[in-house]
């Protein structure tokens, strides 16, 4: 019986090992007779293999020969009618074994090159399908471990793809032909359509994202990179009238000598892109709390400083009267800082109330009067604390990229503040929109990125902007080292993560995993094999379906500097990040004084020059070089003639600080060209004082 049993047991090895060899001499067979097919489908495997592609690259290749075949069986059917056409694959087949026997093997590669290539570009692109989709179910290879491998190897592959591309010039634009901003080479993409390039239409970046990577991964290079993106298409739907001027508007809470470098950076990066002024706040520009309405005036003021809990809110309470009092006094809101800290008196309070209708002034005033010192004194700190920043003059629609250095690294607390107040205004400045031609008025296209949250968000309840900024028009963008530094809660962070519709950037980061869970998860083949001795593995066993994350996060902890996962709608794209390279910076730039002088001396000429102050910040960026005067946001029409003695707008600068000027030739009109994105300018008005700075640039005209 044993016998018998072994010898069955033989028969059946016997006779499967001969249906294999069967199988294997049938393909062997079919490979050969195929053989231009064959060479093709295998250099096509390789190709993919070695550059990491998708097989529908393949696909697409073989789409692309579809001209080719059409003009070959036109040619056969005009030389030998059009019955010859169904036979023609098969004819050239023939004429390719006849002349590779007589030794032409050129001709034999000629004749069947029109059938060949298609139809092996096709059956490479099935195997490679085949080959991958084996490897993800686990059931390809010699052993389980193989699809690692293959997957790790194929990460190293499209990573160097990736890299080659984003070195080659020209092939990784700033922006796409449609005003889609271009994020740098795709190395893969997982629930997205696979691409070479990574394309982010502009809507998006109309909405809300989170980015999130530690120091030293090229985060830095990805917001320049998305800021100079926004503001190039946003200038280009603008001048096919088709959207609002571009207003950016970044607060980099970090501080110190880094974010003035960056800030140097990001005004020639941005320049290159269409940006006519960059003010870098406080440093060289200026803002002026002042201009907010007098109930957001008295909330901002009151919230700049903080408040206790618990018994401290009555505190909170006497401080919201008082300053109450102070903005909605009779002789109008205050002017500036002084202004305001001179009626933090009860004094002043009590002369400036004295009609006999303020008699709830005058209560408040008397029930307050030990308090208002305490209150003046805190304020007078804060603002000593603060800086000359917030006093004016200066606008958000002076400039189009306000870049705002707080220092939260060495002074949370101030930063704080300055932040909040920041957001304030800006949250003023889009709900006021300045009335003008063109879409929509005047109203600017606005994006707030907020570089290092972590140093603010104590203080800074950025969901609040979040949920109400899509009413404002504004669009936020918020910028952290790791997860936790998006807020101080759990709640929060989730609260800002979900409402980023416009995507999550991830770069490396050693915590992933909450912001990788929110990509979701998808639907994979999971398949186990049978051991039958080390280190042999059968190719039985048996699959199952599992969802496996979209995001891998230990993908996300191995991440090279400058790449990056773009997490948008269940789907990720992994992208190598195109460096922006910005022009060098000016050695020995001049003062204003010189550049107006400039100007002035060579008739129908213009310059456009960012001029930084070597004596402090200055008083606010006034008209910028396409011609917007400050506050205004409206762009002066192309070819409008200078107008000599025009009337210089609110909150013009003085000599030193920062101003783009550039004007028409004086007095004619004539337009000048200051590049291919920038229309005509008018005249800049000569400021006050410029006789002076002239004398003491190239000394006293000789009378």
């Amino acid at each position: 019986m044993i016998s018998r049993w072994v010898g069955l047991l033989a028969v059946r090895a016997a006779a499967r090992l001969a249906v294999r060899l069967i199988k294997i001499a049938a393909a062997a067979a079919l490979i050969v007779a195929a053989a231009p097919v064959s060479v093709c489908a295998a250099i096509g495997v390789w190709t993919a293999w070695l550059a990491g592609w998708p097989p529908a690259r393949l696909y697409r290749a073989a789409l692309w020969c579809a001209p080719m075949v059409a003009v070959w069986l036109a040619a056969i059917a005009i030389t030998r009618g059009w019955a010859s056409v169904i036979q023609a694959p098969y004819q050239a087949w023939r004429a390719m074994w006849r002349d590779g026997a007589a030794g032409a093997y050129l001709a034999a590669a000629a004749v069947i090159a029109p059938a060949a290539i298609p139809a092996g570009l096709a059956a490479g692109g099935l195997a490679w399908s085949y080959r991958i989709r084996s490897m993800q179910a686990g059931s390809g290879g010699l052993s389980p471990a193989a699809a690692v491998a293959f997957d790790l190897r194929q990460w190293r592959h499209q990573a160097r793809i990736a890299r080659a591309r984003i070195a080659a010039p020209g092939s990784v634009p700033l922006n796409s032909r449609n005003g889609d901003l271009i994020a740098g080479a795709v190395i893969r993409a997982v629930g997205h359509p696979a691409r070479q390039i990574a394309a982010i239409p502009y809507q998006r970046m109309r909405s809300h994202q989170v980015v999130i990577g530690t120091s030293g991964t090229g985060k830095t290079t990805l917001l320049l990179r998305l800021w100079a993106g926004f503001v190039a298409s946003a200038l280009h739907r603008h001048y096919a009238g088709t959207g609002g001027l571009p207003l950016l508007v970044v607060l980099d809470c970090k501080g110190g000598g880094d974010a003035r470098r960056i800030a140097d950076r990001a005004r020639r990066v941005l320049r290159a892109a269409g940006a006519a002024a960059t003010a870098i706040w406080p440093d060289e520009a200026s803002l002026s709390l002042w201009t907010l309405p007098p109930g957001q005036l008295t909330t901002t003021l009151v919230d700049l400083i903080e408040h206790g809990t618990g018994g401290a809110a009555y505190y909170a309470d006497i401080m919201e009267a008082v300053v109450g009092l102070a903005v909605d006094a009779p002789p109008g809101p205050p002017q500036d800082t002084a202004d305001f800290l001179v009626r933090l008196d009860p004094g002043w309070l009590s002369m400036a109330y004295a009609a006999s209708e303020h008699d709830d002034a005058h209560a408040l005033i008397r029930a307050a009067g030990r308090q208002i010192g305490d209150i003046a004194l805190r304020f007078r700190t804060l603002f000593r604390r603060l800086g000359s920043g917030l006093d004016g003059p200066g606008g958000f629609g002076d400039a189009d990229v306000w870049y705002c250095i707080l220092e939260g690294t060495g002074q949370a607390s101030v930063a704080e503040s300055q932040a909040r107040a920041l957001v304030d205004l800006l949250a003023s400045y889009a709900t006021a929109a300045p009335s003008g031609a063109g879409p929509g008025g005047g109203r600017r296209e606005i994006l707030l990125a907020v570089d290092e949250f972590s140093a603010v968000s104590r203080r800074l309840p950025i969901w609040q902007l979040y949920e109400r900024a899509r009413s404002l028009g504004l669009a936020v963008q918020v910028s952290a080292q790791s997860w936790p530094g998006l807020a101080a809660d759990e709640d929060e962070r989730y609260r800002i993560a979900a409402a980023a519709d416009g995507g999550i950037w991830l770069l490396r980061t050693p915590h992933p995993e909450p912001v990788a869970a929110l990509a979701g998860s998808r639907k994979v083949m999971d398949t186990t094999r049978r051991l039958l001795g080390a280190p042999l593995w059968s190719h039985q066993g048996s699959s199952r379906m599992r969802l496996a994350p979209v995001v891998d996060p230990a993908l996300i902890r191995a991440l090279d500097v400058g790449q990056a996962a773009y997490i948008y709608r269940g789907g990720a794209t992994y992208v190598q990040v195109k460096r922006l390279v910005a022009a060098p910076a000016a050695v020995g730039t001049p003062t204003a004084a010189v550049a107006m002088a400039r100007e002035a001396a060579v008739p129908g000429t213009a310059a456009a020059a960012d001029v930084t102050s070597a004596t402090g910040p200055a008083a606010g960026v006034g008209a910028m070089a396409d011609g917007r005067a400050a506050g205004n946001g409206a762009a002066a029409p192309s070819g409008a003639p200078a107008a000599s003695g025009a009337p210089a707008a609110s909150g013009a600068p003085a000599a030193s600080g920062t101003a783009a000027a550039s004007s028409a030739a004086a007095g004619s009109g004539a337009a000048v060209e200051l590049g291919a994105s920038r229309p005509a300018l008018p005249a800049a008005r000569t400021p006050p004082g410029l006789a002076a700075l002239l004398d003491e640039a190239f000394g006293k005209e000789p009378s």
